[in-house]
């Protein structure tokens, strides 16, 4: 029952990052079991987790006020609590002012790491406030505490006549520390003389008392030092948690009315955040007289005469007329004409900088093609195509739009989409828009970064003072993605048995398990962005990002949706900045311009290189798990190729359905007239998995099938998908899930499903990632540009996959076995004719200069000038006396091969730099002969050639390690090329160079060796791996197992490993590639 007489109002969450030791339902479910009927949230300088504990106190019927501890610049505390609108307005501004916002786009670099307030700015902004004057580090208190009363009522009165007199409370804090009996005395007695109230606080850091700990070691952390060093940091005892309404009576005894006054003060406190909030909706101002809504129907019309030159023309049976209306009257219904608008402007924006990044000559964006792309589900949006947000037609693919926009109402909640675009223009794009929006009103998404256990071990490990040394040895070893295991994953490893079995270890494995997925501090979200009409400050406190000119708001993406703001996603995707490099290269190279949308899409030659899992760099089907599943799902078109990249998705491995669907996709191919082996779990399903053969391979098919057999509403299907992904809020999430899980099996009743086959479709849904259909699709028709380009043009799709690392799956290393298996050789560095970066000579694939180690950009650009204006160097002394760059940049030149031209033997060469090496700042002399002082060298051999390449390049270009290490392996042990002879079933035994391990939210775990014919995909069963783990951690291994052939794959089924053995030589600068 909420029957307490005391409610907490200077309480702190995990949000109080590295202070807070409790989640907020924590904090609420024992306010719950206290008879709370508020509480106040009051985290340090920010409202990141207020929207958050909005949500969850309405689920627990707990009253939310919101508030902050704000710090103010000599370093004391105030504590704000929230009235009403204004004070909320209020409380953002003054949040924002201590982070260093000053209303422009410039701030101060101090307040945004350490945030404080000049007390100053409460003049301003004080309405709709209650003031409590602090805990015991308030100025009030430490003047009370060193008897400075007449500092102390000077304080006192600034306050009452900043506030309303009537919102100023005297905070008493009573935590069992010397001093408090004393302190709350003088501050009664300095209250009544002034007729100022007083309130009860506990100044709660964590729910319960056994936290304690938890939070003694978060400070240790925030001061990065020990426990045994912070003691004058951490809190006194483990008094700081909720604490009943009796035990704060016996702690106040002498002071009742402070906690009667809790409750009045709650009384006054009667903003809600979840139904008061002030976000205006940016307008769009047309000024030809149309409004919105006419002037998105007149753009998206001219548009689509030019692309269908007919509107009344049908595809798949449906007239784009039909379809645009469709669109027209939802865009209508839910007043979305301006927002499409806005996303229009970014369109040709993005365009715009994309014509003045190249200069005006790039024919690409000249001739119309988009400088960028969407995804999501947006992608079904005819309009989205239209105004140029999207590269696929979704008429062609039949995508429907329930999953973007549902008829029956978005409760408010604005559409998300997403949009991918080159890095150089993404950058540029979100400056422009930084500029023309201004701060106020343009703000970047913040992201709240949590802790892995490999992090929380080694803070906690460092403020537990054991050695980094132990600490990165265990953090290394053990599996973060699989807490659960880690007792057993130590006991296995023997060296990390005896190591942590000790007491201090014990202790930090538990509070590093407390730690998971706690909040570490606000940083930016990589994409979203926030639009506002009026002042975002009026909703949410913004604060500068450490990229200049850029704001951050305070709220994640999931507080951000709650709070129904527009949210723009900006992406960079480093596929399409290699596509536009690509493009350019075969037009400089060809006088050729592609038009990369009007290629032919049922190329099958194209298709059948992706057959061969001759995927390495192209876009979501390179990884070692995409490669078995694209030899094996086969596709030949693009819906086909859609299915290829939704299948390898987290939520589509949960319940075996990847190898379900294959071998549903392969009868198909096989038998698609005859009746299939499997069948619908109810009758109901075939509408939303007909398509994918009773599998759910899209996020749209949760929906559909919440509709279908669980009769919900189009919107209650959106909510029950997005409730299976709340954010790391287990509590809410589940809570959630139980709501709608009821609906659905009531609805599936209604509609005469029998309850079996009703939990049977349920437990279907999962909350791991699954594309969206028309994701899938915009993804699927890059996968097959990109394979297009790999299969036509191959010399400039690896230059480019090479000047946009990193990217992808692989190291420069292995992309470079993969270009010469498609003929395409890669060069030594030169320096007469190397670019800045990778670039195309003679058929072949030049090092660029910047790709040595060490190398600075200035030294790149001295050299290439140097080379520009007074032409090649002849010499290693001419180019050192013209150049004077840094020895350790002349040797990693030396031994990438760049001076081969001069001196094929290395070590000769780096004798010469020695005997002439001068730093630029020495005296200038004439150049002295040194022939006489050079002596006849050793050349590298080979071995000493790699390991000095893979040291300042991290590649070989001519030849691959497990070419010069086979004569020394047994004869039995197999290459890739011998597999292909091999039958299914065998056992085998190969060995490679470990170039990926994969270890998704699937069963198994897939690791790819390459030697020096291709690659040898391997895959581990749990049982196997968590034993084996160590083993294989090793850069170089041979592995014994069964081949296994079936369905057109092929890969190894691990028994046995081993490393390589110790006395074959290996460079020592071979790298491990993880």
């Amino acid at each position: 029952m909420q029957n307490s007489p005391y409610i907490e109002l200077h309480c702190h969450s995990n949000y109080s990052f590295l202070e807070g030791a409790s989640w907020i339902y924590e904090l609420l479910s024992r306010s719950t079991e206290l008879g709370y009927s508020a509480l106040a949230i009051t985290d340090h300088n920010n409202l990141c987790g207020a929207m958050e504990f909005s949500k969850a106190a309405a689920s627990f019927n707990i009253k939310s006020i919101i508030g902050s501890e704000l710090t103010l610049i000599d370093g004391s505390h105030i504590t704000l609590l929230v009235k009403n609108r204004i004070g909320y307005s209020n409380l953002c501004h003054l949040i924002s002012i201590a982070h260093g916002y000053y209303g422009t786009s410039k701030w101060n670099e101090d307040n945004r790491t350490n945030p404080k307030l000049d007390p100053k700015m409460l003049r301003k902004y004080n309405a709709g406030l209650i003031l409590l004057t602090g805990c015991r580090k308030s100025s009030l208190s430490i003047n009370i505490n060193n008897d400075e009363i007449n500092k102390a009522q000077e304080l006192l009165n600034s306050y009452i006549n900043t506030f309303n007199p009537k919102d100023v409370y005297i905070e008493l804090q009573n935590n069992l520390v010397q001093g408090d009996l004393n302190r709350n005395r003088k501050l009664v007695e300095l209250g009544v003389k002034n007729g100022v109230q007083i309130v009860a606080t506990n100044n709660v850091h964590y729910h319960k008392q056994d936290r304690y700990t938890l939070n003694d070691t978060l400070v240790a952390i925030k001061n990065r030092s020990t426990l045994g060093q912070t003691h004058k940091n951490r809190r006194e005892n483990s008094q700081f948690y909720l604490k009943s309404s009796e035990e704060m009576f016996e702690l106040f005894k002498c002071h009742p009315q402070a906690i009667l006054n809790t409750t009045e003060i709650a009384k006054k406190c009667n903003f809600n955040l979840l139904h008061d909030i002030d976000y205006k909706f940016p307008s769009y101002k047309i000024l030809n007289g149309y409004s919105d809504q006419e002037w998105l129907e007149t753009i998206c019309r001219d548009e689509a005469i030019k692309r269908y030159q007919n509107l009344g023309k049908k595809i798949h049976g449906v007239s784009v007329t039909q379809r645009l209306n469709e669109e027209f009257n939802l865009v209508k219904k839910h007043n979305l004409a301006g927002f499409f608008l806005i996303y229009h402007d970014l369109a040709k924006m993005a365009k715009q900088i994309a014509i003045n990044i190249g200069g005006g000559n790039i024919t690409s964006f000249s001739n119309g093609i988009q400088a960028g792309r969407g995804r999501g589900s947006s992608v079904a949006m005819l309009i989205g195509y239209l105004i140029g947000i999207s590269h696929i037609d979704p008429m062609e693919f039949k995508l429907s739009l329930e999953r973007f926009m549902p008829d029956d109402s978005i409760d408010g909640v604005i559409p998300d989409i997403d949009l991918d675009f080159p890095r150089n223009i993404r950058e540029k794009l979100i400056e422009q828009i930084h500029k023309q929006w201004g701060p106020s009103r343009a703000a970047m998404v913040g992201m709240i970064s949590t802790y892995t256990f490999s992090g929380a071990i080694k803070d906690v490990g460092k403020a537990f003072g054991i050695p980094i040394e132990e600490l990165d040895k265990v953090s290394h070893a053990l599996n973060n993605q699989n807490i659960r295991s880690i007792d057993k994953q130590i006991s296995i490893i023997h060296e990390l048995n005896s190591q942590v079995s000790s007491k201090i270890w014990c202790e930090t494995i538990k509070i590093s398990k407390q730690l998971i997925s706690f909040p570490k501090y606000l940083a930016q979200h990589p994409s979203g962005m926030i639009l506002s009409s009026n002042s975002l400050i009026n909703t949410v406190p913004i604060q500068p990002s450490a990229i200049p000119g850029r704001f951050i708001c305070q709220w994640d993406k999931y507080s951000s949706e709650d709070a129904k703001f527009v949210k723009i996603d900006l992406l960079a995707l480093g596929t399409l900045s290699q596509m536009q490099e690509i493009l350019n290269l075969i037009e400089i190279r060809t006088g050729k311009y592609i038009d990369i949308t009007r290629i032919n899409f049922n190329d099958q030659s194209v298709y059948e290189m992706t057959h061969r899992a001759d995927t390495v760099g192209i876009f979501q089907i390179e990884s070692a798990a995409q490669m078995q599943t694209i030899t094996r799902i086969k596709p030949s078109n693009l819906t086909e190729m859609a299915y290829e990249v939704a299948a390898v998705r987290p939520g589509i491995g949960v319940n075996n359905s990847i190898s379900e669907f294959i071998k549903r996709h392969q009868e198909n191919k096989e038998n698609s007239q005859g009746n299939p082996s499997w069948e619908y779990d109810h009758p109901y399903e075939r509408r939303a998995l007909e398509r994918t053969l009773g599998i759910i391979l899209f996020q749209d098919q949760i929906n559909q099938l919440s509709i279908d057999v669980g009769g919900l509403s189009p919107l209650e299907a959106d909510r029950l998908r997005r409730a299976f992904n709340m954010g790391s809020n287990k509590e809410n999430r589940l809570r959630e899930i139980k709501i709608y899980k009821d609906k659905f099996i009531a609805g599936s009743k209604s509609n005469g499903i029998p309850s079996e086959a009703a939990e049977k479709i349920f437990a279907k849904f999962n909350g791991q990632y699954m594309f969206p259909e028309a994701h899938a699709f915009a993804f699927g028709v890059t996968a097959y540009q990109m394979s297009w380009l790999k299969y036509y043009y191959p010399l400039e799709f690896y230059v480019s996959l090479y000047n946009q690392q990193p990217m992808g799956f692989y190291s420069v290393e292995s992309i470079k076995e993969d270009a010469k298996r498609h003929n395409i050789k890669i060069l030594n560095p030169a320096i007469n004719i190397s670019e800045e970066k990778f670039s195309i000579y003679e058929n072949s694939i030049l090092i660029g200069l910047n790709h040595v180690k060490n190398i600075s950009v200035s030294e790149v650009k001295k050299i290439l000038r140097e080379r520009n204006l007074n032409g090649r160097f002849s010499t290693l002394g001419e180019f050192m006396e013209r150049t004077y760059i840094s020895r350790r940049t002349l040797e990693n030149l030396t031994y990438s091969g760049a001076f081969d031209l001069f001196n094929k033997n290395r070590r000769e060469t780096i004798w010469e730099i020695g005997l002439r090496y001068k730093p630029e700042s020495a005296q200038k002399s004439l150049p002295m002969p040194v022939i006489q002082d050079m002596p006849s060298l050793k050349p590298l051999n080979q071995m000493e050639e790699m390991g000095k390449e893979y040291s300042v390049m991290g590649l070989y270009p001519r030849g691959h390690l497990m070419k010069l290490l086979r004569s020394n392996l047994p004869k039995h042990i197999l290459s890739s090329k011998d597999l292909i002879s091999i039958t299914d079933g065998y056992q085998v035994v190969v060995a490679g160079v470990v170039i990926r391990r994969q270890h998704p939210s699937a069963k198994a775990v897939f690791m790819t060796l390459e030697d020096e014919y291709g690659h040898i995909p391997i895959i581990i069963w749990p049982n196997k791996y968590e034993g084996l783990r160590h083993v294989l951690s090793q850069p170089i291994l041979i592995i014994q197992g069964k081949l296994s052939k079936k369905n057109g794959g092929s890969i190894i089924i691990l028994s046995k490993v081993k490393p390589l053995d110790s006395s074959i030589r290996v460079p020592r600068n071979f790298k491990n590639w993880r």
